[in-house]
């Protein structure tokens, strides 16, 4: 994994967001290693695992933050707040919380 931090413009335009690259290739195994990874080292729970042919959108919760775990065929997999468009604090605490995590990660 190449995880490292990155910014996306939120679709209003308004100021970007962060958001973390695990990597640039779309595998799925690797996927499923970063989320069970998270489940394990954040205390947290799975609320919804939605699953396409070349994407797959998985939202996790822990405390009162939420963060989706996203796999793109063409861009790779990454990480970032659940509502992205209007993030509360907590969320923006979880998502760094699981850049900590994963950057250790063995």
């Amino acid at each position: 994994m190449d995880v490292k931090w990155s910014e996306r413009i939120r679709p209003s335009g308004n100021t970007p967001f962060k958001q973390i690259n695990v990597s640039s290739e779309s595998d799925w195994h690797m996927f499923d290693k970063v989320a069970t990874y998270l489940e394990y080292k954040i205390d947290g729970v799975w609320l919804k695992k939605l699953d396409g042919l070349d994407q797959r959108y998985w939202d996790f919760a822990s405390g009162r933050g939420r963060i989706t775990l996203h796999l793109e065929h063409y861009l790779g997999i990454m990480i970032f707040p659940t509502d992205f468009e209007a993030a509360d604090e907590n969320s923006v605490i979880l998502l760094s919380r699981a850049f900590s995590e994963l950057v250790n990660y063995d």
